[in-house]
Order: structure tokens, then sequence, then C-alpha cells
């Protein structure tokens, strides 16, 4: 029903009453996408935004006057033509999921000048038409009657609106397009909170949770935006987060690969006393042979002892890059466990986390600007006053770790597996009660890999104990001096 004729004239008669009169100061795009309109209308600036591709379709009218994202295209043609003209009316087409609205403006001549703007409001079709004299000026979407049957938008060419319904409907007992005024009371629907329905007359058959009389569309729109827009961020983020683990595991795969190579690099230096063995076997053997094959055997032994020296350099080498690579797989799984479990607004933390994982890594821009924190740190108090912060994301660990904690707080870590960073602080600096460092703990355990777990154990030191991993992304540490407690995953409280 959010995209019905009736709907939509009720929606033209709400823009009519509030729009009749308003300037234009700028036009284009929005941040979203959305064509923009931002407008002065009784001494205040409004934003009419309008996404015909969405679904449904919406137009918003919000106060303040919004951005303008520059561009070409359609986008310009509309600030160029429309910029400084005033509406003189918003109707709907009857019958039809059409907006019109009509912009005019006065040259110093005093010559009239009037643009039409159409807002074809279809679900999967819709369409913004500048024309002129009913020639389009400029659309969102071109096509030509290849494209689209019998029906073309192109520039320059006369405008021909779309093709009605055969069979129009109402649903209902809802009323004619000409009864329909801006303040006709509107009857919406809503299923866990969010609108499934809203028309001008009640439905049968809409299941719904809420049902309420509201009295503007706009509102009702702006609201079913909202709800678009927290899903589209939702999808976004999910998308980041699966090309995120794609990644790691790409990395995972490529370190693993390397281990393996250097395990039989290993493996063949371990066996360098054989070389030895035979370079030795050959010198002590020597007066056995004859003076031609001597000259051979000494070449050989010299190979022998050559590869011997070789291999034994080697060894304490290959040994590091196998511990380097062994910590980096550490680092591999609590970021893909930091992945699984960051909420959307910390995702770009973690992704920066793994883009330092990476090799020839291009370095920050000096003029980049660090990242403003997304939300407060989760912060929990004790019934003996004991303040516990616990990490969200690799940057949050980092923090809470590092800039909230002093040298002799109390610092959490689920043992051996990737989990938050945990501080229990006491504002007295006095010994933390066996109760706190207990809940401290249950946190801990609670916010690490093991949560489902009976069972956790968890490491706690004072916080001066801990130090940074070298050139090891965010919220990656060492720690010494540690006590260990076993407990249960438990929420606070």
């Amino acid at each position: 029903m959010l995209t019905d004729w009736v709907l939509i004239a009720r929606l033209a008669a709400e823009l009519d009453d509030r729009l009749r009169g308003a300037r234009v100061r700028a036009a284009g795009s929005g941040h979203d996408g959305e064509i923009t309109l931002v407008l002065h209308s009784r001494g205040a600036p409004l934003t009419l935004a309008i996404d015909p591709f969405s679904s449904p379709p919406t137009v918003t009218l919000e106060p303040g006057g919004g951005e303008v994202v520059a561009g070409g295209g359609f986008a310009r043609a509309l600030d160029d033509s429309l910029s400084g003209m005033a509406v003189l009316s918003v109707s709907a087409r009857r019958h039809d999921r059409l907006l019109r609205l009509v912009f005019g403006a006065r040259s110093k001549f005093g010559v009239a000048d009037e643009l039409t703007l159409y807002v074809e409001l279809v679900p999967r079709f819709g369409n913004i038409v500048l024309a002129k004299r009913d020639r389009v000026v400029a659309a969102l979407k071109e096509f030509s009657p290849a494209d689209a049957g019998r029906r073309s938008v192109i520039a320059g060419q006369a405008y021909a609106l779309p093709p009605l319904p055969q069979h129009p409907r109402t649903v209902g007992r809802a009323p004619e397009v000409d009864a329909v005024r801006s303040d006709s009371p509107l009857h919406v629907y809503r299923r866990d909170g969010r609108i499934a329905q809203a028309y001008v007359a009640p439905l049968a058959d809409v299941e719904h949770d809420d049902h309420s009389i509201e009295t503007s569309l706009l509102h009702v729109f702006a609201q079913l935006r909202a709800q678009q827009r927290s899903t589209d961020l939702s999808r976004g983020a999910e998308r980041r987060r699966e090309q995120l683990l794609r990644r790691l595991n790409d990395r995972e795969r490529k370190i693993r690969a390397e281990l393996a190579s250097l395990e039989s690099r290993r493996g063949s230096a371990q066996r360098r006393d054989a070389l030895r063995q035979e370079g030795e076997q050959i010198f002590a053997t020597l007066h056995e042979r004859t003076p031609e094959e001597r000259d051979a055997l000494k070449d050989r032994a010299a190979a022998l002892f050559a590869q011997y020296r070789k291999a034994s350099k080697s060894v304490p080498h290959i040994q590091d890059r196998i511990r380097a690579l062994e910590t980096l797989l550490q680092t591999v799984e609590t970021l893909r466990w930091e992945a699984e479990r960051a909420a959307h607004e910390s995702l770009a933390d973690v992704e920066d986390a793994a883009a330092q994982l990476e090799p020839r890594r291009k370095p920050h821009s000096p003029s980049t600007l660090p990242r403003k924190r997304k939300r407060a740190t989760l912060e929990f108090r004790t019934i003996h006053g004991s303040r516990i912060l616990v990490g969200r994301s690799p940057l949050d660990n980092a923090e809470v770790t590092f800039r909230l904690a002093r040298p002799d707080d109390l610092w959490f870590h689920a043992r051996a597996i990737p989990g938050a960073h945990v501080v229990l602080a006491r504002d007295d600096r006095s010994e933390a009660p066996p109760d706190d460092i207990t809940a401290a703990a249950e946190l801990a355990a609670l916010h690490s890999r093991a949560k489902d777990s009976a069972v956790v154990l968890v490491d706690y030191t004072q916080r001066k104990n801990v130090r940074k991993q070298r050139s090891a992304p965010p919220g990656l540490v060492w720690y010494t001096h540690a006590q260990t407690i076993a407990v249960t995953p438990k929420a606070f409280g």
C-alpha cells in the first residue's frame, strides 16, 4: 500500500501544503544516492529527498539544509535548472503513482519561466524527469523504446507520461483523489517495531503488532527511510564482515604454506651432520685413491662442507621465522574472532587491524585523521565500588589497557584463546575484593571465544605487566606474572 496511487495523492497534498512558495537553494545528490533539493520556506531551510529506486520508493521532507553532493549528469542539470526557482504546486495524477512538482521564476525582464519535475514512484521502475513545456530537459534514467517498449525518456524529446493501469483499484473505502487532503488521517501498521503498511483507510488482513493513526505521511516516509538505511547499513556491514573473514582466511593459508616450507627446510638443515660426516669420510679415505680420483673427491668434500656450513647458519633464521609465523597465526585467529563478534560500528577497527598484517602495506597518509571512537567503553560498577572495563574491538582493547587502566589495576584475559581485555580498577587504589576479581574474570570469559564453555581459565595480572606486541595490530599483547582463576562465563549483575 505504500505506493498505492491514493496514498501518493495524500503525499502530494501534504507536499503542496508544505512546499508551495518554497525557493530552491541547491539541488543534486544526497550522500545515500537519493536526489535532494534544499529549499527555503517561511524563513527556514527544508530538505526534500527522493529515492525512486528504493523498495518501496520514498519521498521525505525534513527540516534543515541537508548536504548536497556535487556531481554531474542529472544532478548537475537539476541544480543548474532549478536553483532560484519557487515551487508553484505539487499534485498527483489520478490512478497513477506520479508526483508533479511545478517550479516557476521570472527573469529580470519579467519573463515567466516554468519547469516541471515528474517523480515516478513505481517500485523497480521509478524515475525522475525534469521537463520544460512537456519536453525532457534531463532524466535520472534515460531509455529508448527498444529498452522499454513503446515509451521512451530521452533528453530533448517530448515527455510521455507513464501508461495508466487498465483497471485502477482502490483499497477498501479509500476516498477518491479529489477528496484526499493534507490532513487526512493515516492508518499505520507496524510489525516488530518496523512500518509494514500505511494507508488512508483501515486495512484488513495485515499482520501487525501495532496500529496507530498518524497525521503526516512525510513523517511515516522519514521513518521508512530510516528503516531502509538501517537495513542497508546492516547488509553492507555483513558483506564487509564476510570479505574481512575471507582475507583473514587467505592470510592464514599463506602463513601455513610458508610454515610447511620452513619445516621442510628445517628438517633438511637438521640432517646437516650427515653432510659433514660424508665429507670427513672422503678425506679419511683419500690415501686409498688414485691421484686422478683425489682431485674430484676433494671438490666433492668441499661442496659437502659448504652445504653443511650454509645449513648450520640457516637453522637459527628458520627457527626465528617459524616462531614469528606461529605468533602471526595466533594474531590472525584473534582478529578472526574480533571480526565475528564486532558490532557494525566497530568493524572498521578490525579492518584496520587486519590491514596491518598485509605485506608491503602502504603507510597511512600523514593527513589522515585518527578515527573517532564509535562507542563509549563498556563499564560496570560493583557493589564494592570497583569499576570493570571491557574492550569490544581491537582499538577498544588497546584503549582500555593502555590509556584507561593505571599501572596497578588488574588486567584480565581468557588464557590462550581470543578474548576481550578486561580491567578491574579501584578508585581508592585499594586491594580488589575476591568477589570483584571473580566478576571481572567471568566477564573476560563471557567476552571470549570460550563464552559457551562450562569452565574457562582466565589469567589476571597487574596492568604494568602487560606490554604491546611489537609491530602487531592494536590489542595484541604479552603479559607476565599472571595468576589464573577458573570461572563460568557470566554476564555482570
